[in-house]
């Protein structure tokens, strides 16, 4: 099995490799030391005063509980280092993963369109303003461009009943937007269902 020598190292092998380097380096020190001191109060022990081998048995206990300190410290790197992966471990598990790119950007639904010519549109249109109003609604419609025909049905209590018979597609946006260019009222849609060739709309009074 091979490696990959430009992976990036995760932060808890870093630790512990670190905690043995350290730990290594000065346990060899400490032990190098250690025998370089005994060699050399071997080879002093003749003429050495006994002040100075109470002194390097001394610096040997030292030596020794520095070893000692050192495990300790080697020990609770390694121990770190597993703190530190098993947070890393549970911050991973909580993070949420981003969603998915969808593949194509979601476009707006397009209003439906009355068809055109067949028997036309059962249009209704309330709180006309009189009959005066009436008309300008009629000429407004004949006016459109994509309208055929525009003959009115019924007109009682300012309710208007036309047939309006489209010579190309129109939304009901679109009809109302005609209308108020051409009478210079507001209208609103109250509801519109090209499925079934209906559609009512509003005056809105100032």
């Amino acid at each position: 099995m091979t490696t990959d020598s430009n992976a990036t190292p995760r932060p808890d092998d870093a630790a512990d490799r670190a905690a043995q380097i350290i730990a290594q380096a000065l346990a060899r020190g400490l032990m190098e030391a250690e025998v370089i001191l005994a060699a050399d109060r071997e080879s002093r022990t003749p003429a050495a005063a006994p002040e100075v081998l109470e002194m390097l048995d001394r610096f040997g206990a030292v030596l020794l509980r520095l070893v000692d300190h050192t495990e300790t410290l080697s020990e609770r790197l390694a121990a770190l280092a597993e703190a530190v992966s098993s947070l890393v471990e549970a911050q991973a598990r909580q993070t949420p993963a981003a969603p998915a790119a969808s593949a194509k950007p979601q476009l707006p639904e397009m209003e439906p369109s009355f068809a055109p010519g067949g028997e036309g549109i059962d249009v209704v249109i309330a709180d006309v303003p009189g009959f005066q109003g009436l008309m300008e609604l009629q000429r407004a419609l004949v006016r459109l461009p994509q309208v055929q025909s525009a003959a009115v049905r019924r007109y009682q209590d300012d309710e208007a009943a036309i047939q309006l018979v489209l010579a190309q597609p129109m939304t009901a946006a679109a009809i109302a937007e005609g209308l108020m260019a051409g009478t210079g009222k507001r209208l609103s849609v109250d509801d519109a269902r090209p499925d079934s060739l209906h559609l009512r709309l509003r005056f809105i009074s100032a």
